[in-house]
């Protein structure tokens, strides 16, 4: 899973500019659509500028880009379902290219018949997300700059007195996930308490960065045996809203906290 900071409904406005492509938000519910940064333009030499754009493909496969060609024109779309920082770094540099072969912004729609092309071709995520289980997979709403957060969140409750050692050692295993977030929100019921503990990262590919992905199947059962080392249970004692975890947050590792914490 490719946890942290991501973009979907909102652009981030006062982080990137763009001279070329426009923003589309992703589209929720039954609509469901990603979202997607796009550019239509026209160009004087269209097969030099096809190949400076399929040379920034090669650097950065990872994003998701294809084109569509018809003539002088081209339509390039950057899209996903969780648009990161890697995502509108490529953009920019697909405008960087776009700018050296002296394209312009088209003043017309593509016409119809357009060719297709796929640009690059990511590999697939061998860390599949979780369904179910102890860990769940949670999006913060929208904070700064409109980012949301891809987060794993471990609902609990054991012992006030194992609680230090427990929140230590959760704290190594995210040092060895390469983890760069780990926060909980806590209410004491003596002598045990309740955490809801949020694993995650923080901004993903910033600069070209690579991007970090999350094993979260092994995550769990990491997350399970140290759990049972301490004595926890899933799920929170009492009922809810009274007894519900909502003192903290209390941070335990931090990247990017004015986007992680949206604060």
């Amino acid at each position: 899973m490719l946890l942290g900071v991501y973009w979907y409904r909102y652009f981030p406005e006062g982080l990137y500019q763009f001279d070329f492509f426009t923003f589309r938000a992703g589209l929720g519910g039954h609509a469901d659509g990603p979202a997607e940064l796009t550019a239509t333009v026209q160009a004087p030499d269209p097969a030099a500028l096809l190949a400076e754009v399929r040379a920034v493909a090669a650097r950065h496969p990872e994003v998701r880009l294809f084109g569509e060609v018809h003539g002088q024109f081209l339509r390039l779309t950057v899209g996903g379902y969780s648009l990161s920082d890697y995502a509108f770094f490529v953009a920019g540099e697909l405008e960087k290219a776009l700018r050296r072969q002296h394209a312009a912004l088209a003043t017309e729609p593509l016409p119809a018949g357009a060719q297709f092309i796929r640009l690059t071709t990511p590999a697939e995520d061998a860390t599949q997300p979780l369904s179910g289980g102890l860990l769940q997979a949670v999006s913060s709403a929208p904070g700064r700059y409109g980012a949301e957060t891809l987060s794993l969140r471990l609902d609990c409750h054991l012992l006030l007195a194992h609680k230090s050692a427990f929140i230590t050692d959760l704290n190594q295993l995210c040092q060895a996930a390469n983890l760069d977030v780990l926060y909980y929100l806590d209410y004491e019921i003596p002598p045990h308490v309740n955490l809801m503990l949020f694993f995650s990262n923080g901004r993903q590919g910033v600069g070209g960065q690579p991007l970090r992905y999350t094993n979260a199947h092994a995550l769990a059962a990491l997350v399970a045996a140290c759990l049972a080392k301490h004595g926890g249970q899933p799920g929170h004692l009492g009922s809810y809203p009274d007894y519900y975890p909502e003192n903290g947050p209390y941070v335990v590792r931090m990247a990017d906290a004015a986007f992680a914490l949206g604060t």
